[in-house]
């Protein structure tokens, strides 16, 4: 069973690696928003430390084929 602190700091990864790689791609939160068919305000509050957020399978895969990556590559630490 996955505790909280460790969805935690899954969740922290995931969150930074999509604000990193829709830098990379030069996309605002509102592109990337509209690219993956998400709500500007969800993409702010998955980016945003300031809230845990259950985040479906279906929502990963918009993100991580809009930013051209696997959803492995959401969860790896770049560090």
């Amino acid at each position: 069973m996955i505790e909280n602190k460790q969805a935690s700091f899954e969740y922290d990864i995931m969150r930074k690696n999509i604000k990193y790689y829709r830098k990379k791609l030069g996309y605002t939160q509102e592109q990337l928003a509209e690219l993956s068919d998400l709500s500007v305000s969800y993409i702010k509050q998955i980016e945003s430390k300031k809230e845990f957020k259950n985040v479906s399978l279906t929502t990963l895969l918009k993100l991580s084929k809009t930013l051209e990556i696997s959803i492995h590559d959401l969860f790896k630490n770049q560090q």
